[in-house]
């Protein structure tokens, strides 16, 4: 592979070809969480933080599933049966359809790449297996990298996002006297009773603006 091809301009290029509205790709940082590797625009860094924040979407059933999953319209009634949190949020925030591809080796997951829409439209046959192709590229740059290679460095605010999210799930984990998955389970909980991103939160958390208790949640 030519060593001027990057995440990134992979993402875009995804994006011009197939004729979607954005894509990003999002890295496995544990059994519940993940975190945005590269976005082409704030719609797939938004879709990544409710899918955490509500505990369910796509991402996470593709993950599960270790297959692509295609949603060609949020509103339609399978899709918000299925994910009956995340559904009307994405629909809100502007996203309309949304595919999923697992980018796998085996049973080893190594990310998502993750295409959306913001009008409803499902994604062509024709279309789905260049998905596909794209998606056998970004598996192939991301176990490059791996193995050492680096990157552009276009995405270092997105990396930043998700340390500050780490950084708050340790403090919060301090102040209730709680292990880290509870720590970031209140966190997520916060995020979706105010209907405010996760990251939000997370800085609100860092620079102690507030704290969390045990008598009521965050002071």
């Amino acid at each position: 592979m030519r060593s001027d091809v990057t995440v990134p301009i992979l993402c875009r290029s995804a994006v011009a070809w197939l004729g979607v509205a954005g894509a990003g790709v999002l890295m496995s940082s544990g059994p519940d969480t993940q975190e945005v590797r590269t976005a082409t625009d704030e719609l797939a860094t938004v879709l990544a933080e409710l899918e955490v924040t509500v505990g369910e979407g796509p991402v996470r059933t593709a993950r599960e599933l270790g297959s692509p999953v295609l949603v060609g319209d949020f509103d339609s009634p399978e899709h918000s049966h299925r994910w009956p949190l995340y559904a009307p949020l994405a629909v809100q925030a502007g996203v309309h359809a949304q595919f999923v591809l697992p980018l796998r080796v085996g049973v080893i997951d190594v990310g998502i790449f993750v295409f959306h829409r913001t009008a409803p439209a499902p994604l062509e046959p024709e279309l789905f297996a260049d998905a596909l192709a794209y998606g056998e590229l970004m598996l192939l740059l991301l176990l490059n990298e791996q193995a050492g290679s680096t990157g552009d460095g276009s995405d270092i605010g997105l990396s930043l996002r998700s340390t500050q999210v780490h950084q708050a799930t340790g403090m919060v984990a301090a102040q209730l006297d709680v292990s880290l998955d509870d720590a970031f389970a209140a966190l997520r909980a916060r995020a979706f009773a105010q209907q405010r991103p996760l990251s939000e939160i997370a800085a609100d958390v860092v620079v102690r603006r507030f704290r969390f208790t045990r008598e009521g949640g965050p002071s």
